[in-house]
């Protein structure tokens, strides 16, 4: 045996940090029993646990994972989840599951074995720098060499990893040293406390007010946690499939400026599609753009531009949490993943920390919503030609440079004209509360749709076009 069992619980602080108490706490014996009020509080619902499935065992000579295998089992992954409403609590991905089923080891006190598992998975995906934490952790565990590196000097540390890694870690000053361990120390508890609790079953952000037909998939990034969420939308329902690690920018959340290193908060679009190859290899295997800035965005004057969801450059399986210029970064199989499984024009809601909400809560809110009613008067105002009511609506008459007014009133003459394929998106900061709205307007006599893009803005008690778009 490698390791004396003691050491167990100082390994796991130093590895998951604060988690280390929900671990204390899953091996602690029984606690005494309940009384009313604490058994009242325990039917409360709580958030599914994820189960983390165990890596296949080594074989004897091991082949290197490759970014384009792990990408095959997120698809895989996507497409088993979404064959079934019944399927069980998504998996993480490959590498992650890999590394948790490491930190697992460690919480069932089975250090030999965590050490194994480690340094196979470090074997395999060389560039996992939070995995070489890990196991350099490990090994200094097994050697004696104090307690754990979250107390460690920082060149200690690097050197154990610079020796198990082709990386050259050894060329950064301490100052960076010490700020490359703390950023992985944050990347392991976000992915360990994202392994322990996923949102409430059949829970979505809040942001999701309505989604179309031809909606196939939302996305949802909760910065707080580093972790983006892909929604499958089947029979008018949101369904979780998979959720991912990913980093954002530099200085957090909050994007106003060209160049300010923040990733925006709203809700945006995936554009185009960009393959890696045609990219250098910053990016990874590929980028999905978002139309930051949007119209809103515009309307407050924020700059910059080229947001996108991206990979990792080959040196890194992961970025730190905050660690971008501004886009979402994502290992590249979980990157590839996404490529393969999203449209053009799927909603991404980015926002500091999600607010989720259940069937309950939704269908209240929609309930007492006044804006279906505004979509309605917007109708009518149409269908009726009523310049008062128009202006009421867009505050003025609508400029022809920014509405599409000629075709919407062609549009609007004709008798069976109905919308179609309703989308309504939420948006709500300290600046503003705006609603983003997709529709088709179809028309036998017309042949093909009209596909509408609009913004609307909360203007007191009132809802006014902030601009409106033909899409397509």
């Amino acid at each position: 045996m490698l390791f004396k069992r003691p050491l167990s619980q100082a390994l796991l602080l130093c590895v998951i940090g604060s988690t280390a108490v929900y671990a204390q706490a899953q091996s602690q014996p029984p606690k005494p029993k309940k009384t009313a009020s604490a058994a009242k509080s325990a039917k409360t619902a709580v958030p599914a646990k994820r189960a983390v499935a165990a890596p296949p065992k080594p074989a004897s000579r091991v082949r290197p994972a490759t970014a384009a295998a792990a990408g095959a089992v997120g698809v895989a992954a996507v497409a088993t989840a979404g064959a079934s409403a019944k399927a069980a609590v998504p998996a993480p991905s490959a590498a992650e599951a890999r590394l948790l089923h490491v930190i697992e080891l460690v919480k069932r006190q089975e250090l030999d074995a965590a050490l194994r598992a480690a340094a196979q998975l470090t074997t395999d995906i060389p560039n996992f720098r939070a995995a070489q934490l890990v196991y350099a952790d490990l090994l200094r565990f097994k050697t004696g060499r104090a307690t754990g590196w979250a107390g460690a000097p920082a060149p200690e540390v690097m050197a154990l990893l610079a020796k198990h890694t082709p990386l050259d870690q050894t060329a950064l000053v301490p100052a960076q040293q010490q700020e490359q361990v703390q950023g992985l120390q944050k990347e392991l508890q976000r992915r360990v406390k994202a392994s322990s609790a996923l949102p409430a079953a059949a829970s979505v952000p809040r942001e999701f007010q309505q989604l179309g037909a031809s909606v196939r998939h939302a996305v949802a990034i909760d910065a707080s946690k580093s972790r983006l969420y892909l929604f499958a939308h089947e029979k008018g329902q949101l369904r979780l499939v998979r959720d991912f690690y990913v980093s954002i920018g530099k200085l957090g959340m909050g994007k106003s400026l060209e160049g300010d290193q923040r990733t925006p908060q709203g809700v945006y679009f995936i554009g185009r599609q960009i393959p890696g190859a045609r990219l250098p290899d910053f990016y990874g295997k590929g980028a999905l753009t978002l139309n930051y800035p949007n119209d809103w965005d515009r309307s407050l004057n924020r700059s910059g531009d080229g947001i996108w969801l991206h990979g990792s450059p080959p040196d890194q399986f992961a970025r730190l949490p905050e660690a971008s210029d501004g886009c979402i970064v994502l290992a590249n199989p979980d990157l590839i993943a996404l490529m393969k499984t999203l449209d053009r024009q799927t909603p991404v809601l980015i926002s500091d920390k999600l607010q989720w909400t259940g069937p309950a809560d939704r269908a209240h809110a929609k309930a007492g919503d006044a804006f279906v009613r505004v979509l309605d008067g917007w109708q009518q105002a149409w269908k009726t030609a009523d310049p008062r009511l128009l202006a009421r609506l867009y505050g003025s008459a609508p400029a022809a440079e920014r509405f599409p007014t000629v075709r919407l009133t062609e549009f609007f003459r004709l008798a069976d004209i109905a919308v179609q394929d309703l989308s309504v998106y939420a948006w709500k900061e300290a600046r503003g509360e705006i609603r983003i709205v997709e529709m088709q307007l179809a028309s036998r006599k017309a042949g093909r749709a009209l596909s509408l893009r609009q913004y609307w803005r909360r203007m007191g008690e009132h809802w006014q076009v902030l601009s409106e778009e033909i899409r397509g």
